[in-house]
């Protein structure tokens, strides 16, 4: 999943590209349809996320990348994000461990009502930085060859689509932020990370309780638990998920 995830951006960062590349040698063609931003202080490119934000009227996304600590974009569009999600607006925010990091984020989680319209999960896989509104426009941190930050407002339909979907998909397969907090804090015990690896190793139970020095019983009982903050199906599949929420890095699992 991670590498076909990896695909599947680099894909759509060739999409963007070309569509920007096209854009500019038409000059008679649409030219409102990807605008680039270039600043080398974010100011300008952050006022461009405010206003798009500000014509929302369904849904807003906002995908993070996953190897930051924190976005300076969600630092400073977290409260505009949560006034729109009051007002009806559905709002998903998508980024790596690090933004539970941020005082403001985890301040926000603390506030959420049981179904919140203002939903944040977490996903080791990296993710392009992109901000989409209503399916309609959406504003992409690139690279096109000039120095300084730089965004492109995107309105081509099928390049919307195509980060919508993605989007779709990569959210479809995150942890909610709640939960990894609880997972993560219950998975970084030292017995919740001897039993991790004992799952990824293939022992069987009893030898894997015996080398813990639990009873066979116990061991069941903190794989079970394990398995449902984990949300697997499976004792593989809670590995798998235990690696991309940093649980275990892949060497640990595979020792």
């Amino acid at each position: 999943m991670g590498d076909e995830l990896e695909q599947t951006l680099l894909q759509m960062r060739a999409l963007v590209d070309d569509a920007v590349s096209k854009t500019r040698r038409r000059a008679g063609g649409n030219q409102g349809a990807l605008t680039v931003v270039t600043d080398p202080s974010n100011e300008r490119i952050r006022r461009s996320a405010e206003r798009l934000i500000s014509t929302a009227r369904r849904s807003v996304s906002l995908a993070l990348p996953c190897r930051v600590a924190m976005s300076e974009a969600l630092s400073g569009l977290l409260d505009m994000l949560r006034e729109i999600s009051a007002a009806g607006v559905g709002v998903r925010v998508l980024g790596g461990p690090g933004i539970l990091d941020d005082r403001n984020v985890r301040r926000h989680l603390a506030s959420l009502p049981p179904r919140p319209a203002f939903d944040v999960r977490i996903s080791a896989h990296q993710h392009q930085e992109v901000l989409i509104v209503d399916g309609r426009m959406a504003l992409m941190r690139a690279e096109f060859g000039v120095a300084g930050p730089q965004a492109v407002t995107i309105r081509v339909p099928m390049v919307l689509r195509a980060l919508d979907t993605l989007f779709t998909g990569a959210w479809s397969s995150a942890t909610p932020a709640r939960s990894y907090r609880r997972v993560s804090a219950r998975g970084r015990t030292e017995i919740a990370r001897q039993v991790l690896r004992c799952l990824t190793s293939g022992n069987t139970d009893e030898a894997a309780a015996q080398s813990l020095g639990l009873s066979v019983r116990t061991y069941r009982r903190h794989v079970a638990e394990l398995m449902q903050e984990l949300g697997a199906v499976s004792r593989f599949q809670a590995g798998v998920h235990a690696v991309e929420l940093g649980l275990l890095t892949p060497e640990t699992s595979a020792a």
